[in-house]
């Protein structure tokens, strides 16, 4: 008898889980306790003197009405903020505020120390393998979204 194929899907699902919850856990340890987890890729979509959210939403993948929503709670907990575009006054851009710089700072030190557990548990090497098979798996996945 043949042993079952792995479940891929079930272990990227719940190591993404629990990278998410040490990601938060982490965070909040900093400071950052009430942290938007979903909405951190955000942080990397602004352009330095901002950006307007259509453009967010582009970048981002998600529409103008998700976006709206992400950048609103990101507004309640001091991470971004809302001014006028200064090409176009009737129109406004999203940046970051102090808080929201910081925060970013936080996330990449903390993907840093994260990484580095990970490096410490299985080597560095394996923990390269396991970069690139992930890598693999993603465009695995991506070819056959495409096909379908």
């Amino acid at each position: 008898m043949s042993k079952p194929l792995p479940n891929v899907a079930r272990g990227l699902l719940t190591a993404t889980r629990a990278h998410a919850a040490a990601v938060v856990a982490r965070l909040g340890r900093r400071g950052y306790v009430n942290f938007p987890f979903a909405s951190a890729s955000l942080l990397w979509l602004l352009d330095e003197g901002g950006t307007r959210s259509t453009t967010l939403a582009q970048r981002a993948g998600v529409t103008k009405q998700a976006m709206s929503q992400q950048v609103k709670q990101m507004e309640r907990e001091g991470y971004l903020e809302q001014v006028p575009d200064t090409a176009d006054t009737r129109a406004k851009v999203i940046r970051m505020t102090p808080r929201g710089e910081s925060v970013k700072v936080a996330c990449a030190e903390v993907r840093d120390e994260l990484n580095q557990a990970i490096a410490n548990l299985i080597g560095r090497e394996k923990a390269r393998e396991m970069e690139a098979h992930l890598d693999a798996a993603t465009q695995a996945f991506a070819d056959i979204a495409a096909e379908s």
